[in-house]
C-alpha cells in the first residue's frame, strides 16, 4: 500500500479539503454522466473534506477528475433516506446484501475535468507519491498549488443532466496509453447498439458488485 506523499515545510493547522480516491473509469463514467448521484464508501470522510480527486485505475494511471461532495450521509436508524435518482441510491436506502458495509455516502455536487490529467509518473516525480493511491490520501499542497481546480473543464453539476454532445465523454488518454485504448474502443464499436443498450439497462443491476471492485489493487 502506497504511503501518502511527503510535503516537506507544510502545515495542516487548517482543515484539509481535497483528497484523492482511487476509481475505474466504468465508475467514473457513471458519475460524469449523472447516472451515479451517490459515491458510496465503506469509511467515513472527514467532514471538511470538500472535494475528492479521482485517480482513475490502469490503463488510464492519473488523476483526471475533480468532484465537489457534501459531507456523508448514513442510514442509521431515524436517518432521512437517500432520494432513488441515481445508481445504487435504493439499495443503499434498502441495505442491500451486496451493498453490505458501504454505510457512508457522499452526494456528487459537481464534475470538473482535467485539462491536464496528473499522470502517476508526474505524481512520483513531482508530488511525492511512493506509488499508485490505493485507499484514501490527501491532496499534496502542491498539486493544488500548480492546479486550481475550479479552472478546469466544468461537466456538469447536480441536478442538471448533460446533453447529448454537449461533451466528448471519453476520459484523457496519456500518449503512451492511446494503443491500448484505441484497440480497446474498437473492439467494443464491434459488438454493436444492441450489446451497448444492454450494458446500459445492466447497468443499475450490477452496480452494488461493482462497488466491490473499488478496492482492487489496480495501478
Amino acid at each position: 500500500m502506497p504511503s501518502e506523499p511527503t510535503s516537506s515545510g507544510s502545515s495542516h493547522s487548517r482543515p484539509r479539503e481535497d483528497v484523492i480516491l482511487p476509481m475505474t473509469d466504468q465508475h467514473m463514467q457513471h458519475i460524469v454522466r449523472g447516472e451515479k448521484t451517490y459515491e458510496f464508501r465503506r469509511y467515513f470522510i472527514a467532514q471538511s473534506v470538500r472535494r475528492i480527486w479521482f485517480y482513475l485505475n490502469a490503463p488510464f494511471s492519473h488523476v483526471a477528475y475533480v468532484c465537489e461532495i457534501d459531507p456523508a450521509r448514513t442510514r442509521n436508524e431515524g436517518d432521512e433516506p437517500l432520494p432513488e435518482d441515481g445508481l445504487g441510491n435504493k439499495e443503499f436506502n434498502q441495505r442491500n446484501a451486496e451493498c453490505d458495509r458501504y454505510d457512508y455516502a457522499y452526494r456528487v455536487r459537481s464534475v470538473y475535468r482535467l485539462h491536464d490529467p496528473i499522470s502517476l509518473k508526474v505524481m512520483k516525480a513531482r508530488y511525492g507519491f511512493k506509488g499508485a493511491p490505493r485507499s484514501l490520501v490527501y491532496v499534496p499542497p502542491k498539486i493544488l498549488e500548480d492546479v486550481a481546480w475550479d479552472k478546469q473543464q466544468h461537466v456538469r453539476s447536480a441536478g442538471h443532466s448533460l446533453s447529448s454532445g454537449s461533451i466528448d465523454l471519453l476520459t484523457p488518454v496519456p500518449e503512451k496509453s492511446k494503443q491500448i485504448m484505441e484497440s480497446s474502443h474498437g473492439k467494443t464499436r464491434k459488438r454493436g447498439r444492441h450489446e451497448s443498450g444492454q450494458d446500459t439497462r445492466n447497468a443499475k443491476k450490477q452496480v452494488c458488485s461493482l462497488l466491490k471492485s473499488l478496492t482492487s489493487p489496480l495501478n
